[in-house]
Formats: structure tokens, sequence, C-alpha cells
């Protein structure tokens, strides 16, 4: 990594390898010669201490602040720092975009981060609260459940494990709940049958209960989320503080998991790297903020470029479940916010890539809304997690925010608003 020293840059080969070595990903189906055995307790443990993820090194910026304190100038988003002045790797005009939506809809609590898959630079981040201005960072709040969103953890493993995203499940409901009874085949209920690739589209919890039950155990399960970042903090000099990462040895709760219910949360920043490691074919970038440094006794201005990559699924398996997250956009959970009433896309010429997710919560009330992905699906250029934070009162959901941050950063403005289509009740997915 590189470290700025009175304006001037530095590179330690012993940090530059700490940003490297980094929590291995997960065995494929490929790799085990047998499928291991159910397991029966909770793994809810973190890995060895030679297991664990490193952090990358940070520079002598507070890029914190700087990032929760910037402002445009002209096409730039820069900060102060003292007599520096920071120049950050933000669009201008996303970040714009993204606070102009958040006020106007008057959204509780919402955060927008966007990163470039394949050099991790940042590209958007924006946190918003308009109950409790004075909150904590949103875009590092690790508290929200990660819902289905999960299913891309999930998605990940059923496709290592063998399962084909061509192959039918049949199922009955599962909307909003999965007990004991969709876990087992019954023909004269379950009538209607879907693939892996539907089923994450759609986001079918029932489908993602089943297989998960048939296909992957809870040791299986948590290295695929240990992997994706979850349970530890992230290599990022930012570094969120882990959310909760539990995998039950309870078969229901089990399966409940792995479908996106409860037991795992995750920071909007986190979420953004989980599409973009999608979206890179596997690896996961280690993002950057900073462009340059200027100002007295910066004379030779640094820039803190990419900082590599770690595997995290091969890009075979990326690929699989990048190719499921279009049918998201095309035929399921955001199509609406995605393409018009005739079902023409409201982003020309380009292919999305997306999972939504959410769930309540009560005491208080909240409404938690996922949106994540990349764009254009074939050659990515950013990818992208959206999240809000509706009371009792909705008042947008995240799949028309991201919409208009991917047209305002790569496509033409969309034939009609679908604001009104796209603040309804709330979603089950």
């Amino acid at each position: 990594m590189f470290r700025y020293r009175n304006g001037k840059r530095s590179l330690s080969l012993c940090a530059a390898a700490v940003a490297f070595v980094w929590l291995s990903g997960p065995r494929s189906a490929a790799d085990d010669a047998k499928p291991a055995a159910r397991e029966i307790r909770a793994v809810t443990k973190p890995a060895s201490k030679a297991q664990a993820p490193k952090r990358a090194p940070r520079s002598d910026v507070d890029v914190q602040h700087a990032l929760l304190h910037g402002h445009r100038d002209g096409t730039k988003w820069v900060a102060r720092e003292g007599e520096r002045q920071i120049e950050l790797t933000l669009s201008a005009a996303l970040q714009d975009k993204a606070r102009q939506i958040f006020d106007q809809y008057q959204v509780p609590y919402a955060a927008m981060v966007a990163i470039e898959p394949s050099t991790g630079r940042v590209l958007g981040y924006v946190g918003h609260s308009r109950e409790t201005p004075a909150a904590p960072d949103p875009v590092r709040d690790a508290s929200p459940p990660a819902a289905s969103v999960f299913k891309l953890i999930t998605a990940s493993a059923l496709v290592d494990a063998g399962v084909s995203p061509s192959d039918r499940t049949c199922y009955s409901g599962g909307g909003s709940r999965i007990d004991k009874v969709h876990l087992q085949d019954n023909p004269r209920r379950e009538r209607t049958c879907a693939t892996l690739d539907e089923a994450l589209g759609k986001s079918l919890n029932a489908v993602f209960a089943k297989l998960a039950d048939r296909h992957l155990d809870a040791a299986k399960l948590h290295s695929y989320g240990r992997a994706f970042g979850f349970g530890h903090a992230l290599p990022f000099e930012l570094a969120p503080p882990a959310g909760s990462f539990e995998v039950p040895g309870d078969r229901l709760e089990f399966a409940r998991a792995a479908a996106g219910f409860w037991h795992t949360h995750m920071s909007p920043l986190h979420a953004a790297l989980i599409a973009a490691t999608i979206a890179n074919d596997g690896a996961m970038p280690i993002p950057y903020a900073v462009q340059q440094i200027t100002g007295p006794g910066a004379a030779s201005s640094g820039e803190l470029g990419r900082r590599g990559s770690r595997r995290v699924i091969s890009p075979t398996t990326a690929r699989a479940v990048g190719h499921m997250m279009l049918r998201t956009v095309t035929d399921g959970t955001s199509r609406s916010a995605f393409l018009d009433e005739r079902g023409r896309t409201l982003l020309p010429g380009m292919a999305v890539a997306g999972k939504t997710g959410s769930l309540s919560g009560s005491n208080p009330f909240k409404a938690y809304s996922w949106w994540v992905g990349y764009a254009p699906a074939d050659k990515p250029k950013i990818a992208l997690a959206v999240l809000v934070v509706n009371g009792a009162l909705w008042r947008i959901k995240s799949s028309f925010v991201a919409r208009e941050l991917l047209r305002e950063y790569l496509g033409p403005r969309p034939h009609t608003d679908l604001a009104r289509r796209t603040t309804g009740a709330q979603s089950r997915h």
C-alpha cells in the first residue's frame, strides 16, 4: 500500500504484502472428494488467527473524514485537511444525484456506495439520516440485515456444490417465512417449479431453503460467508465494524439463514464489495478513495492507485451467479424499476445485473430495502449498493434509486418517471 509522508508517496513492502494476503476463498465441490456430512453444531466462531483477513495499512489521511465532509469542486470531489487538499475518487455527479434523491423523497435513513469493480476505485459514498443528521456514518453501519442479498453467497455455494442454474425445484409458499414443510417434497401441494436462476431473480425463499438443506451444510455455508467478508472487518481504510454473522446448526434455522432470513448483517460498503466481487470474476477488489493530495509541503503529489484483489470464488462461479442476477432486472424483483409498462428497458443498450433484499424489524419499525448489482453486465464499470430504510410510511424503494444512479453514471434518461411505481407497499424479497 502507498503511504503519504509530507505529500510524497512511499511503498512499504510489508504493508503491500499484508494488503494482498487475505482469507483464502472457499473450496469448490470439485475440490472435495466427498460431500461433507451435515454439521450439527452452529458455526459462529471466527477463523483462526492464521486464517484471519489482514487489514490494509492506513495512509496518514483521515479518509473517513474526507468522505463525510467532501464537496464538489467543478467536476471533482475534494476535502480539506489542514492546509492540504484531498482529491477523492468520487464521481461528483453520482454524489449529487444520490443526495438529491434522498432529500427529495424525504427518506428517513439511506446509503449508497459505488465501486469500480476492476480497480476498487470508490465512485460514490453517500450516507443519509434525516431524523438524526449527526448519526454515525450510515455507509459503515453494519447493523442492517443482509436479507435476501445473502442469497448471492448461497447461490455461489450451490453452484460449486454441483447445482446447475437450470435445475428445477418445485415449491409452494415461503414468501414471508420458511417452515419445515417448505423443506419437504409434496407433489400435491407444490405445483410450481423454478430454476435456480429464476429463484435468484425472483428471490424465491422456499427454493433456496430447500436447495441449501439438500446440498450444503453449516460449515460449507460458513466458509463461503467468511470468504465474502461476513463476520470480520474488511481490508479497507475505513474498516467498517464486522456485522454479526451466524450459520445455525439447527436444520430449519440453517435453511432460513441460507434464504436470507436474519442471522447475517452487513454495511452498505460491504454490500458494494460483494457486488464488485461477482462483477470482477470472483475477485474482491481492495477499495481506495484518495486520488491525490496537494498543498503546502506536498509538492510531489502522490496518487493512490489500485491495490489488487483477493480471490473469493472462481471466475466460472462468478459468471454463473452474475448471469442469474440478470433475471432480477428482466423479470424479477426489480423489473418494475428498470422496465416500462411495455417491458422496454429504461437503460437502452445496457444489461444490468442485480439482487434485491428486504426485511422488517420492530421496536421501532424499520423496513430495510436493498439493491446491489453492477452494470454493464458484460463489461462492468460500476458495482453499486443502495440501502433505504423506511418507517411505517414507505418513501421509496432501493431499486428506483439504483436505476437513477446507474442512469446518471452510465446511460440516458428513461422515457418515464417510475418513482410512483417503486414507492408502494413493502416487497418480501
